[in-house]
This record gives C-alpha cells, sequence and structure tokens, in this order.
C-alpha cells in the first residue's frame, strides 16, 4: 500500500516534466533520448510506457546526467506557466550542477555517464555518443573554433576534444587522451596529444548495440 501511495506522488511530482515534454517543440528528440537511455541502463524496463521510463529516469540513482539532457532539450520556453514548471522541476530534479552542455546542436541519444567536470560545447555532436566524466569539447582559440562529433563517437574518462576538427562515425577516444586533428570514421585516439590509428575497425560498436563499456 506504501508503495502505490510512493509511486502515486512520484507521478503527481513528474507531471510537470511530462507537461513540458508533450508541449515542447523538441519532443521527438527528448523522446528518442528517453528511449536510448533506458535501452543503454535498463533494458527490462523496454515495454513500460513512455512516462514511466521518464520516471524512471528521474528517480534513478546516479543519473543526474539525463536531467541535464532534459532540461537543455527543453530550453528556454515561452510563457509563464512553462516557466515555472521549469523552475519548478529542476527544484525537485536537480540536475547535475558541474555538468554544462551548451552546443547549438546535439543529436537524439547522448549519454553521459559520471558527467562531473564534463563540458560539452561542440558544434555540433551526432547520434547516440557516449561521454563520460572530466570531459571537455569545445573551442581551442577562439570563440567559434568548435569541433564536430559525428554519430556513436566514445570519447572516455578525462579527454579533452578542441578546435574547429571533424570526429568522424564510431571513433573511440581513450582516457585521458587531447585530441586537437580530425579522427576519420572507425578510427582510435590515444595518448598527449592524440596519437590517431586510422582504420582501427569499428571500436564503438558495442554503442550501437547499446552497451555501456565496463
Amino acid at each position: 500500500m506504501l508503495r502505490k501511495i510512493l509511486n502515486i506522488i512520484r507521478k503527481i511530482k513528474a507531471y510537470p516534466l511530462k507537461y513540458l515534454l508533450d508541449r515542447s517543440p523538441t519532443k521527438a528528440v527528448i523522446e528518442k533520448d528517453i528511449q536510448w537511455w533506458v535501452h543503454m541502463i535498463d533494458r527490462s524496463r523496454s515495454d513500460d510506457t513512455l512516462f514511466e521510463k521518464l520516471m524512471f529516469l528521474l528517480y534513478a540513482e546516479n543519473l543526474e546526467e539525463f536531467r541535464n539532457i532534459f532540461y537543455y532539450r527543453i530550453g528556454n520556453p515561452s510563457g509563464f506557466l512553462k516557466k515555472s514548471l521549469l523552475a519548478l522541476s529542476k527544484m525537485m530534479y536537480k540536475p547535475r550542477s558541474t555538468l554544462s552542455i551548451s552546443s547549438p546542436s546535439v543529436g537524439p541519444g547522448l549519454v553521459i555517464m559520471h558527467g562531473f567536470g564534463t563540458v560539452i560545447d561542440a558544434e555540433k555532436m551526432g547520434e547516440n555518443c557516449l561521454v563520460f566524466q572530466d570531459v571537455v569539447i569545445g573551442t581551442k582559440n577562439e570563440a567559434d573554433d568548435r569541433p564536430t562529433i559525428g554519430n556513436y563517437v566514445h570519447i572516455s574518462v578525462g579527454s579533452k576534444v578542441l578546435g574547429r576538427i571533424t570526429i568522424g562515425d564510431h571513433a573511440v577516444i581513450a582516457a585521458n587522451s587531447v585530441v586537437t586533428k580530425d579522427m576519420p570514421p572507425n578510427s582510435l585516439a590515444l595518448g598527449i596529444p592524440a596519437r590517431i590509428i586510422k582504420e582501427a575497425g569499428n571500436k564503438a560498436e558495442y554503442i550501437a548495440d547499446g552497451t555501456i563499456p565496463a
């Protein structure tokens, strides 16, 4: 009985976010985010409704990063009601304070794990990318000197991706690497400065399969 009451309370608390989602111009992208996060985190919930999946992501431990992405998608809505609901939601479901997402364009399915100290300021980011903690994606010298990231790219712990460069689809950037040069598709970057191993094979195939490596 107590569990049922708790679930009702959680649903009521989550309705402001559902309201914002249903009326957002980015609704289709947010729905893809939700589906991909659940696919990556807990596939046993694949048959849940979209609202049930949203609630799972909101209340799951150590998944504050999803909230950052959700609020990034919602942006700054117009109208007093939407602004008020967004402010209320951010009070109830706090995003991770040390994670910043300010890219002009991020494709659906971005998953950020343990995202403390992470900055994402790419010119453009593709679909279903996987990013870890202490990552910096951003400018090198000038304000518009930002990278373009492809689809299914894995950027590991502590990596830096800097400057007006292009990271190809299915590329993998190893932990603590500093990348300042273009990476072709299916390549691997290692070291400081990063050495690019071309034609490394699809090192990011586990992302396409919906798996987060240990």
